[in-house]
């Protein structure tokens, strides 16, 4: 079991050490973190030099892969533009001179859930200007449509009837803990036919649990997918701008699972 962390926290002295922290620690857990610096790769130039400073050191870690954040606006975005912020990122190499900002693939956030032919054409050439060539070390690209409908991943041919055989990751459930709990949420959750593997649950608004709860979540979580990420930080739009209190317990959990 792996950590998709949405790394939206503004790298100030100090504020990703929880993950080098962490990633030092449990050399066996995997961690994909989405850097965004500008809701987005800051198209039109560099990002801060806060930025230019700190994302090179994610690559100390043989166990951080990094992705860059682009949104899609459900494909309401000009396909153009959403190719210039790839672009952007695979550039950022030669911009700046520092092999050590090379990132490893795309989180294309707000992609849609229910498939539609021309829209999978447009999520189809984004995905290929990652997967092609080599501007991105593993060519990975994750969608997140903050939600699938269950009758996809319980249908047989759900990889043909969605966006998910364009993907190494597809985010099938992003809510505050409270809707995971829903018992037919839960239950279509984890009977789902699409390889765990592909699948990534992200929850935040979490209580304060005990680490054995904590553990029993991340258990329940794993019936579903392989990739997961939870915060007890309850502010809206500030899910994930900040490392919540319960972080190093999770990977605990996740390592130990």
């Amino acid at each position: 079991m792996s950590i998709l962390l949405p790394l939206y926290v503004y790298p100030t002295t100090g504020a990703w050490d929880p993950l080098y922290a962490a990633a030092k620690l449990h050399p066996d857990v995997e961690f994909t973190a989405v850097v965004n610096p500008c809701s987005g790769p800051c198209i039109s130039l560099l990002p801060d030099p806060v930025y230019l400073n700190e994302i090179p050191k994610l690559k100390a870690f043989g166990n951080i892969r990094t992705l860059g954040y682009v949104a899609t606006n459900y494909t309401e975005k000009g396909l153009s533009q959403v190719l210039a912020e790839i672009d952007s990122y695979a550039n950022w190499p030669k911009t700046t001179n520092n092999t050590k900002m090379k990132v490893d693939g795309i989180f294309f956030d707000e992609t849609p859930s229910v498939y539609e032919a021309d829209r999978y054409q447009y999520l189809e050439v984004a995905s290929q200007a990652v997967k092609n060539g080599s501007r991105f070390r593993d060519r990975f690209v994750v969608h997140n449509p903050g939600l699938i409908a269950p009758s996809v991943l319980n249908s047989t041919t759900a990889l043909q009837n969605s966006y998910i055989n364009l993907t190494d990751i597809t985010v099938v459930f992003e809510e505050m803990f409270d809707k995971w709990l829903d018992a037919a949420t839960f239950n279509a959750l984890q009977t789902s036919k699409v390889k765990r593997s592909k699948l990534a649950i992200i929850l935040h608004t979490l209580p304060d649990v005990s680490k054995k709860l904590l553990d029993f979540v991340v258990e329940q979580v794993e019936e579903t997918a392989d990739w997961l990420f939870l915060t007890d930080v309850k502010v809206k739009d500030e899910y994930y701008h900040s490392f919540s209190p319960m972080f190093e317990q999770l990977v605990e959990s996740v390592d130990s699972s």
